[in-house]
């Protein structure tokens, strides 16, 4: 990404409603680790710029083959982004596989496409957009738990 992308990415949390986040991630926290539901808590690393942030999601399985994930990633420590994204999902033994896609708007890059696969534990997902991709690790959230990115 270009000076010019980096500025552009700024400018996008401005139109990012994070309150909807933050109520679900507050009725999702006291639900505990049934399957895969619930808080999530990590980094999305961006192999085009190298930059990182933190990322948190409340997935919400609405059918076998169907979760819906919440998202909020900081970017510069300072700026955020919320969006939701659906997923088609596959059961595996041991894991689901997942992929999915999102319009985030010109100023968040436009559309994104995903690719993940999730343990009961550890969520990982590359993405990828016209001006970026790279990947988005999760685990699952322990409230309290030391959490540490680089």
């Amino acid at each position: 990404m270009g000076f010019i992308d980096n500025v552009i990415h700024l400018f996008a949390p401005i139109a990012a409603n994070c309150r909807d986040f933050q109520n679900r991630w507050d009725t999702a926290m006291p639900l505990g680790r049934e399957g895969i539901s619930g808080c999530w808590d990590g980094e999305w690393i961006s192999a085009a710029s190298g930059h990182r942030g933190r990322l948190r999601c409340v997935v919400n399985p609405v059918a076998p083959t169907l979760w819906k994930m919440h998202f909020r990633g900081d970017y510069a420590k300072v700026f955020r982004a919320c969006y939701s994204t659906d997923f088609t999902v596959v059961q595996e033994p041991g894991r689901w596989t997942f992929s999915g896609g999102s319009e985030l708007g010109a100023l968040a890059g436009g559309r994104y496409t995903y690719t993940g696969h999730a343990t009961l534990d550890q969520l990982v997902c590359e993405y990828r957009s016209a001006r970026d991709h790279g990947e988005l690790r999760l685990a699952r959230f322990v409230p309290g738990a030391h959490r540490s990115t680089t």
